[in-house]
């Protein structure tokens, strides 16, 4: 079948959503839809969506239908309409309007824009189907940027409601599930109670970088040492290296904390600090002086923590001695790692990257810190 890849992506999104209980709550009372439009789709026949949409079923979400194309003419236009001026953006999915979504959206850092069906003028109102290019136009305007978040307070006979956008149906569900769970801790007043138990080394946070932006995908590598693996040039590992003299590298964090979180590693394999001579402590910290500067140059943050974790009981998930450079900001979305163990990068890394490649030479040692 002809664009089965975006048929795909729906139906994984959908799986996404029905197995979060907590969406139910965001579910409006026309129900919600996801869709993904083809590449350089241009006409409602070529986006994919839900016939007969996500409704609730036994207290869950629940599709009623398989994913194809013309399914929800009203969310196929919201996505045409945001490809006009973003060919990326593909996908979209409406949710219920509550002002507590949109707080929880906008500590995320994504970035939320509205329309006022009131004001849509008459002109609009007489052609079928123009409301919404209307008002996607009127939120772009609004903000001047292109919004990841588009709401709307409704009219006479429609419902009010928030419609959440990005790269792939995928990457909207997996936002949305985000979104629900800490819309669920709030509504509910839960707190997460303390265990001391500590969470496994080998165990990553999922990283999601906001939507529209969100092209980067890495995969965690079965290698002994991944710092070995990327000095050795093992063409099987993902990894973003910005310098490498043969003594030590500086590498772009796959799995960042923040945005520019970068990580200064000897190429040589140590596990103990102790165990390095006084010549390459001296040369690998000032390859650390040069990072930061680098660091303030292109992400300029509001503050940096630079650390060790030496052993897993310090939080260390690779024996590797490696130094992290992480920017940090006043506003961060640090909640959503112990709410829902997701952290959301406002910038897709391969962006951060270029940004680091441009500056690369405050990285060579005659480069004055």
């Amino acid at each position: 079948m002809e664009y089965i890849a975006e048929i795909d992506n729906v139906k994984k999104a959908v799986n996404i959503l029905e197995n979060c209980s907590e969406f139910t709550a965001l579910i409006p009372e026309v129900r919600s839809n996801i869709v993904m439009a083809v590449e350089g789709a241009d006409r409602v026949e070529q986006v994919v969506g839900i016939p007969g949409r996500i409704t609730i079923v036994y207290g869950r979400p629940k599709s009623v239908m398989e994913p194809d194309f013309m399914s929800s003419s009203h969310m196929a236009r919201l996505v045409l309409s945001m490809m006009k001026h973003d060919p990326t953006i593909r996908s979209a999915i409406n949710m219920k309007y509550d002002p507590k979504i949109l707080e929880i959206c906008k500590k995320l850092g994504l970035k939320v824009s509205s329309y006022n069906r009131a004001n849509e003028p008459s002109d609009v109102k007489e052609v079928e189907g123009s409301t919404i290019p209307w008002g996607v136009e009127t939120a772009i305007d609004k903000i001047g940027i292109i919004p990841d978040v588009i709401y709307h307070l409704g009219a006479w006979g429609k419902e009010p409601m928030i419609c959440l956008v990005g790269p792939s149906a995928v990457e909207v569900a997996e936002m949305s599930v985000c979104i629900a769970k800490l819309y669920d801790i709030q509504e509910n007043n839960m707190v997460e109670p303390y265990t001391p138990e500590l969470e496994p080394t080998d165990k990553c946070h999922d990283v999601i970088f906001s939507p529209r932006r969100g092209l980067w995908k890495a995969h965690k590598s079965d290698v002994p040492c991944i710092f070995c693996a990327i000095a050795d040039g093992n063409p099987n590992i993902e990894e973003k290296v910005l310098y490498n003299d043969k003594i030590n590298m500086v590498l772009m964090n796959i799995f960042p904390y923040t945005r520019g979180h970068l990580e200064v590693v000897p190429v040589k394999h140590y596990t103990d600090i102790n165990e390095i001579g006084s010549e390459e402590i001296k040369k690998l910290f000032c390859l650390v002086q040069r990072t930061i500067s680098l660091v303030k140059e292109v992400i300029k943050p509001d503050g940096i923590n630079v650390g060790l974790n030496l052993g897993k009981s310090a939080g260390a998930s690779i024996e590797h001695i490696h130094i992290h450079i992480v920017p940090r900001f006043e506003l961060e979305s640090g909640f959503m790692e112990t709410t829902a163990n997701t952290r959301i990068i406002d910038e897709d890394i391969n962006v951060t990257y270029a940004k680091f490649i441009e500056k690369l030479d405050i990285l060579r040692d005659h480069h004055e810190v």
